[in-house]
């Protein structure tokens, strides 16, 4: 066991804001073979409640006129539902469900992005025993064919739909509704359709009472309570089945984890979308435990989206900002300009947070000198690492640190295994175990089997290196995919985790993110992601150019490959030989982002030219 104050690669010199977390100590085992365990030294107390959504009664008795939730309105301005009404809505809904002929063995699907009614819904589920399963909005109003939509339709069948507005996704209700199916629409649809203004104006008379509270008596630790669907990357997508028992693990955890935050009423703003875990598990789930008041960010760190985002910091300013590397990196493009903008980022935050990907150290150094300038501290960035099929859960930093990319150690309740990878390089691959892990695949037990070992630690598919071999407690790193990695045609292992961020780094701030490419080739090559602020600085004529003219202009495609000069001297591993700037985002539906990060398999050539 290691004292936790002083492992940790803290400066003295930095002055850091206060952060909440409580420090731990971790418990370390080594085997002969090289494996190492790791678990938390603390327990984890978990909390009285069947689920978080009991948090919300206690929070509209003690806060009914604070805002639960928030969204921007067609008019550009804040629309709220108060903890006291969202409770109401959540016993109304909760019922109405229950008399659509809803309940365990029959689920909801949810075709929609977030909104204050999808949450409302969520919760009213969760409360009456009804499972849900939110989807992929991309899946019903981008596919021309709907292959995705009818495979989870097909894995998880709906007993009713929801979606906010009816048109966009009427040719999606079309495919996989059913007679007698109900659709529950916030705007729009036909007379057959269930208004979701009626839904919430259910009156809870007794016998509508008797019903929900019979409901909720029957609930039991091992009930879905959610499936999300992962993995379209690898595959059709898989149905991860969540439980009550993992909701509240959840929720134990970071009640423990920001116990300090709860007087404060936190504040959070939030892009991330609910078909995910981080968004729709981590970030509601801690909302929710800490009565804070939850903002849905609706721009996207993407080129033309993320305007959004920065009118919204402008007039929130958050507790606790989570986002993942691209929208870090966008985010202190705009800070160092707009120091009104950098103010409200920094005023009240607490924490930090990003995941998804390494986050390169230009961009954490850029952030801090932000800071200091700006409150005279540096804000904590913290990470770690988790899986849809975690919740999220696994292991986190809970200290400040000059160095980006540590993981951090086992959360309370977390077991990891680190099992030693070939190549004698110091990798491992990481194994996790504990109450937050998922119940199975939906009707796939063979892949459920697959991913577990014989000792019931779930494989992740992430390789970590140790920061410190000789004191593990020190934390992890993380070194890349497993089923990324690959081969050059000479036999030479690719660890595309490192190579990708080495280019970032070396190319910055002129890149954002990355995907490797070469399997079994002669040479590495990459489709790159500007930062298109970054690049129309370059030059003046630069500026008004579209992303399409902005990735072929000469003063960018050399600027890029002067960055790259730095690589000549490297092995064929880590050298990149061509490179293609992308205009166009990377597609989900294209299946070339994961939940992590983007896939190493994309849909494009990688042809390019050479540098």
């Amino acid at each position: 066991m290691t004292d936790a104050q002083s492992i940790h690669d803290r400066t003295e010199a930095v002055r850091y804001r206060p952060h909440c977390f409580p420090q731990r100590n971790t418990l370390v085992d080594q085997r002969d073979d090289g494996t190492v365990l790791m678990r938390c030294a603390d327990t984890l107390n978990l909390i009285s409640q069947a689920s978080p959504v009991e948090f919300i009664a206690h929070w509209a008795a003690e806060r009914s006129e604070a805002a639960a939730f928030r969204e921007r309105d067609p008019e550009g301005g804040w629309r709220s539902i108060t903890w006291g009404e969202l409770w109401r809505q959540i016993q109304a809904v909760g019922a109405g469900l229950l008399e659509l002929g809803l309940g365990h063995d029959r689920p909801l699907m949810l075709l929609s992005g977030n909104s204050i009614e999808q949450v409302v819904l969520l919760l009213a589920a969760e409360y009456a025993g009804v499972p849900t399963a939110p989807v992929s909005p991309a899946y019903s109003t981008l596919s021309r064919d709907f292959a995705q939509l009818r495979d989870v339709a097909q894995l998880f069948p709906p007993a009713a739909l929801f979606v906010q507005d009816a048109a966009p996704f009427a040719r999606a209700i079309a495919t996989i509704g059913q007679p007698g199916i109900p659709v529950i629409t916030v705007r729009g649809g036909d007379t057959a359709c269930v208004s979701w203004a009626n839904l919430a104006a259910t009156s809870l008379s007794p016998e509508r009472l008797s019903a929900l509270e019979c409901a909720r008596a029957a609930l039991r630790p091992d009930d879905t309570v959610r499936v999300l669907f992962t993995s379209g990357s690898t595959g059709n997508p898989k149905g991860v089945r969540f439980t009550y028992a993992n909701f509240r693990a959840v929720a134990s955890y970071y009640l423990d984890a920001f116990v300090s935050l709860r007087e404060l009423q936190p504040v959070f703003l939030d892009w991330l979308p609910w078909h995910h875990a981080l968004g729709g598990i981590v970030n509601v789930v801690r909302s929710i435990a800490l009565g804070g008041t939850y903002h849905l960010d609706d721009g996207r760190p993407l080129p033309g989206q993320y305007d959004r985002t920065v009118r919204n910091l402008r007039e929130v300013s958050p507790t606790l900002l989570t986002s993942v590397p691209a929208a870090w990196s966008m985010l202190v493009a705009e800070i160092e300009r707009d120091p009104e903008l950098a103010r409200s980022v920094f005023a009240n935050a607490v924490v930090f947070t990003y995941g998804g990907a390494s986050l390169p150290r230009d961009i954490w150094d850029r952030l801090d000198r932000v800071a200091e300038k700006t409150v005279g501290e540096r804000i904590g960035m913290f990470s770690g690492l988790g899986s849809t099929e975690t919740c999220g859960m696994g292991v986190y930093c809970v200290w400040p640190t000059n160095e980006p990319g540590n993981l951090g150690v086992p959360m309370p309740s977390a077991e990891v295994k680190l099992v030693p990878l070939e190549g004698g390089d110091g990798r491992f691959e990481m194994r996790v175990r504990g109450p937050f892990l998922f119940a199975g695949y939906v009707q796939r037990d063979d892949l459920t089997a697959a991913a577990f070992d014989e000792e019931g630690y779930f494989r992740l598919g992430d390789a970590v290196r140790l920061v410190d071999p000789a004191d593990p407690a020190r934390g992890l790193r993380f070194a890349g995919r497993v089923v990324e990695d690959f081969k050059l045609a000479n036999g030479t292992w690719v660890r595309t985790g490192a190579v990708r961020l080495s280019l970032v780094e070396q190319c910055a701030p002129l890149i954002s993110d990355a995907v490797i490419c070469g399997h079994d080739g002669d040479y590495l090559a990459a489709l790159a992601w500007p930062n298109f602020d970054a690049c129309r600085k370059l030059h003046p004529e630069l500026a008004r150019l579209d992303a399409e003219a902005l990735v072929r202009h000469p003063v960018v495609v050399r600027s890029v490959a002067e960055r790259l000069q730095g690589q000549r001297n490297s092995g064929a591993s880590v050298r990149i030989h061509r490179v293609l700037l992308m205009a166009e985002p990377p597609s989900q539906d294209a299946n070339e982002i994961a939940d992590k990060a983007i896939s190493t398999r994309p849909r494009r050539a990688p042809a390019a030219p050479p540098w």
